[in-house]
């Protein structure tokens, strides 16, 4: 039962440090295996149950949750302001922007300057794609 809460404690940290909503998962499988860990003794046993339970969060879960926590809202509404060009690469400006309290990477295919407000076209991985204000 000790090691589950430690896997637990260590899953839960790692979300926190690095979001992605996925170590989450794994977090609430650690916490429900602490019980099942009191009737259960082998411990390959338990491990099989422990992914299983963690599989079954990250696929059938994650996308909800992914879904409602980055809204309904459709890109092109929210916006965000340029901070600063910070380069050039293959025809794409990559630039410095702040959206939500934070400064972002973000990408266009069109020269913007500092002060400047775009629209956020879409989100790949932790950049931004940038379009037309």
């Amino acid at each position: 039962m000790f090691y589950w809460g430690v896997l637990f404690a260590i899953f839960a940290i790692g979300e926190i440090l690095i979001p992605g909503l996925v170590s989450v998962w794994l977090a609430i499988a650690a916490l429900i295996m602490m019980p099942i860990s009191l009737f259960v003794k082998s411990l390959e046993i338990q491990a099989i149950i422990f992914c299983v339970l963690s599989l079954i969060f990250i696929a059938f879960f994650r996308k909800i949750f992914k879904f409602y926590l980055n809204g309904k809202e459709s890109f092109g509404t929210e916006k965000v302001k340029i901070v600063k060009l910070t380069s050039v690469e293959n025809d794409n400006y990559i630039y410095d922007v702040r959206f939500k309290g934070g400064i972002w990477t973000a990408i266009a295919n069109l020269e913007l300057k500092p002060g400047d407000i775009a629209n956020i076209v879409k989100f790949e991985g932790n950049k931004i794609i940038l379009g037309r204000n």
